[in-house]
């Protein structure tokens, strides 16, 4: 989406200086467009998929409202085991099919490439296998530990969904760093969250309890597996999928993938040591209110996932050919696409927390003031999320896990000393103070070793447009009345303020061309 006219070695499009540097010629503004006009296409499948993924906060409260705040709180201390164990289970094979399959594709090498596959899949399912037996064996106990006796036989249940969804999430991996971005949007963002409705609701009908729900989790992984099987084979050929299964392993495939899925598991736990805290310290029923707080701040990041399996390719690929100008482009060009996606739904989630929470049940709204500080936890999150592929990509693994580690002990430490003290808030500041610490060093290590930041100018317009919409949405919220009407009105009126104040500060040229392109389709359509 850039100029084809300009110097390469000038600053990139949209005036946010990712274009400086003396790797510039190597690129040449031909790649930068393309690099742009990929990321814009796929942002919107990606885009599709996280708002259907947008959808579990619906479907968790779905579950609260069926089932009760007492099995919810059991469901999400369940599911936040699988989380780490699903990523421990993959052993870094995600991030290894964005390195090795997206370069090998680049250079031509399609034969690695579906080597490349082939031994991510195969050591997801296996040590994923592996996790899941041994959370069976330890259910009592964890049982014990929590005083819920109903996870002595929901545990082992759940365990099944964890090979399941670590081989969903290693193929659609491979697909996207295939730069097909349809096919996660087929399986992530369609099929599980309507898989998840509709089996949540079948076991609520069949009266089956946190025995029910655990087993209706485990059908909904099992479709969608089978689902991602299907498309995977669909990008690859069926020849090349079957080629990839059974051919030899690829040789450097395991050396980078295996400190990098230690990493992962630390991101992992980092984001999941605040529920495992509060279920030990203040009881399954706080961990349900704060478990609807989290998960309701989430959304805040969603999208920087948009752009995760977007970046992490094009970052392996520049730093392959060691052209820091793409990279710092790219970097910077999809982060302001995250600040700007971010930064209003922080802000009218702030607003509207009472209201959101509301929704989970009675009892529900008392997360409201840890909502406050897990939505700047994860808008931190999402905003810089995107800059620790810079060191993952680089090959720099172990100190990506060592830089995880840090932060997962951070929360741990900073959990244990305020949760008995100040409840769901003490776990909510621990979030903060650990995923804003990591973020931070990942980025400063990223500047320092490869010479790549995330940071332009042109990222201070979203930033201002969202402070404009807090003042905006907070003065109607605190004008009318409670009721749905209040609700509607706030986000009515801070879409018009936050796109008002856009519109005047100026779009950056990549969203002109990008809005002018569309304009243009939809009215060649129209003729």
């Amino acid at each position: 989406m850039s100029d084809p006219t300009r110097d390469p070695g000038s600053v990139a499009p949209g005036g946010d200086g990712a274009g400086r540097g003396p790797q510039a010629a190597s690129a040449g503004p031909t790649a930068a467009q393309g690099d742009a006009s990929h990321a814009a296409r796929g942002a919107v499948l990606q885009f599709l998929a996280i708002v259907g993924q947008g959808l579990l906060p619906v479907y968790q409260m779905l579950v609260a409202n069926l089932f009760g705040q007492a099995i919810f709180g059991a469901y999400r201390a369940s599911v936040a085991i699988l989380e780490v164990l699903v990523r421990g289970g993959m052993v870094g094979a995600a991030g290894g099919q964005y390195r090795f399959v997206a370069a090998h594709r680049a250079a031509g090498e399609d034969d690695l490439a579906l080597r490349a596959l082939g031994t991510g899949a195969t050591i997801a399912t296996v040590v994923s296998t592996v996790l899941a037996l041994g959370l069976a064996i330890l259910a009592p106990w964890l049982a014990r530990a929590w005083n819920e006796p109903g996870l002595r036989t929901a545990l082992p249940i759940v365990a099944a969904s964890i090979p399941l969804a670590a081989l969903t999430l290693v193929l659609m991996a491979a697909t996207l760093a295939a730069k097909v971005g349809r096919m996660n949007l087929y399986v992530r963002g369609i099929a599980e969250p309507l898989l998840l409705f509709g089996s949540a609701t079948l076991a609520w009908a069949l009266g089956g309890g946190l025995r029910g729900l655990a087993i209706a989790h485990v059908g909904a992984a099992l479709v969608t597996a089978v689902i991602a099987l299907v498309a995977c084979r669909q990008v690859f050929g069926g020849r090349g999928f079957w080629r990839a299964v059974t051919g030899p392993r690829h040789p450097m495939f395991l050396r980078f993938a295996a400190p990098l899925g230690v990493a992962d598991v630390m991101n992992a736990i980092l984001q999941r040591i605040d529920v495992f805290v509060v279920t030990s310290f203040a009881g399954l029923e706080a961990l349900a209110v704060y478990s609807a707080a989290e998960y309701v701040a989430r959304v805040i990041a969603n999208p920087r996932y948009i752009f995760d399996p977007i970046i992490a390719p094009v970052i392996a690929e520049s730093l392959q050919t060691r052209d820091r100008q793409r990279a710092h482009y790219n970097l910077a060009l999809t982060t302001r696409w995250v600040i700007a996606l971010a930064a209003p739904i922080a802000v009218t989630l702030i607003v509207l927390r009472v209201e959101v929470l509301g929704l989970y049940g009675p009892g529900f709204s008392a997360g409201a003031p840890a909502l406050i500080i897990l939505a700047g936890a994860h808008l931190v999150n999402g905003c810089l999320g995107l800059t620790p592929y810079v060191i993952a990509m680089s090959g720099r693994s172990r100190l990506f896990f060592l830089d995880n580690l840090g932060a997962a002990l951070l929360n741990l430490g900073l959990g244990v000393f305020l949760v008995p003290r100040l409840g769901i808030i003490g776990a909510a500041i621990a979030a903060f103070a650990s995923m804003a610490g990591v973020q931070l060093a990942l980025t400063i290590q990223s500047w320092v070793l490869e010479r790549i930041h995330p940071f332009a100018p042109a990222q201070l317009k979203p930033l201002a447009a969202g402070a404009v919409t807090a003042v905006a949405e907070w003065f109607v919220h605190a004008t009318l009345a409670p009721g749905p009407a209040r609700v509607v009105v706030v986000i009515a009126a801070g879409l018009i303020v936050y796109f008002t104040v856009l519109l005047a500060l100026g779009l950056p040229a990549e969203e002109r061309q990008f809005i002018g392109r569309v304009w243009g389709r939809l009215r060649g359509r129209s003729r």
